[in-house]
């Protein structure tokens, strides 16, 4: 596939993923995820936000002295390119924000990013500069962000989310968790219930070539991340981690099984993408329908990070569910999890 190429659907991303065995802990289920090695080939090389910061090869401030809430500026004087993830926080300068997409950022480079607040309390200098956070936002702050970001750019508007809904799903969090801010800082929730976080977080630990996670609470998926690289991965899985596994410390149930995984990536398979150009390299691929909203960022023809929820995983009372039955559509019919040997008799049939 090549970027002239306008469809980029669900299923050419389904195609290429492998499941991994089951890790299991309290109402928690993660599924490894891998891409075969087709799918890998020709990808392109970049480096993650944290290894950009520890050698120096980026720097993050305010586009401003005076500062802009929604936008912060990257710089980018190394040789690598860097992967953002939608959600990932960075901490300091006048508030801590998260990015509302994922980007790929280009070699020696500037780029103002789309960002939302995460700290509502605070608008004063802590730093000149951004640090990295250690942290990916709570998976219902990221599910808010995805959702007022696609409504966003189907209107036009470009990669921006919905400031008040963010704010208000900062507050529920802390109110899920008993947590308090002097800022509204979704930072000092993570920070308060680390020891219990750090012991769930134990239970799955990375997994040799992994790439990616399918996370289930209870019988329900809650969510999915892919990265394209698994070295990279490896700097990211346990922030991803901790995206998904802080509801758990206040959740109960049974972990589900591979029969609930397997559906929801039938659900990703029968979806068609709607692309946006990406405010860094390459293309925003946004999904939704089937009772998932997702999207996948792509580059040179390959998906760099993709990430899909359940619609049904949220609800305005922060309850887990199966799903709002209106916006279910049914799979693609000609869909299944295919292993190596069934994809090459497909080729070669071609």
């Amino acid at each position: 596939m090549t970027e002239k190429n306008e469809a980029f659907g669900g299923a050419a991303l389904v195609e290429t993923l492998h499941v991994g065995d089951r890790q299991a802990h309290g109402p928690l289920a993660v599924f490894p995820l891998y891409l075969d090695g087709e799918a890998q080939a020709g990808g392109p090389r970049y480096v993650t936000l944290r290894e950009a910061l520890a050698d120096h090869r980026a720097r993050i401030t305010e586009v401003s002295e005076g500062g802009s809430v929604p936008e912060l500026r990257v710089v980018n004087s190394g040789d690598a390119r860097i992967l953002v993830l939608d959600g990932e926080e960075l901490r300091g300068a006048k508030q801590n924000r998260v990015l509302n997409t994922s980007i790929l950022i280009g070699k020696q480079s500037s780029l103002v990013v789309p960002v939302s607040c995460t700290e509502q309390g605070r608008w004063s200098y802590a730093s000149a500069d951004f640090a990295e956070s250690e942290m990916v936002a709570d998976r219902q702050v990221r599910f808010a962000m995805k959702d007022s970001t696609n409504a966003s750019l189907h209107a036009g508007a470009g990669h921006r989310t919905d400031q008040g809904r963010v704010w208000s799903e900062v507050g529920a969090l802390h109110a899920r968790h008993g947590t308090h801010s002097e800022t509204g800082a979704m930072r000092d929730a993570y920070q308060t219930r680390k020891g219990d976080l750090d012991r769930v977080l134990a239970a799955f630990p990375l997994v040799d070539g992994q790439q990616g996670m399918l996370v289930l609470h209870g019988d329900h998926v809650v969510g999915l991340d892919l990265v394209s690289r698994a070295p990279q991965y490896a700097e990211l899985h346990e922030k991803l981690l901790r995206s998904y596994a802080f509801e758990a410390l206040v959740r109960d149930g049974e972990p589900g099984d591979r029969a609930v995984a397997d559906a929801f990536l039938e659900r990703i398979a029968g979806l068609p993408g709607r692309r946006y150009k990406s405010p860094g390299l390459g293309w925003d691929v946004r999904f939704e329908g089937g009772g998932v909203l997702g999207s996948a960022l792509t580059y040179r023809g390959h998906a760099v990070h993709a990430a899909f929820f359940d619609v049904g995983g949220v609800s305005e009372a922060g309850e887990s569910g199966g799903g709002d039955p209106r916006r279910q559509r049914r799979p693609h019919p000609d869909w299944r999890i295919a292993d190596a040997r069934e994809r090459a008799r497909r080729r070669q049939s071609r």
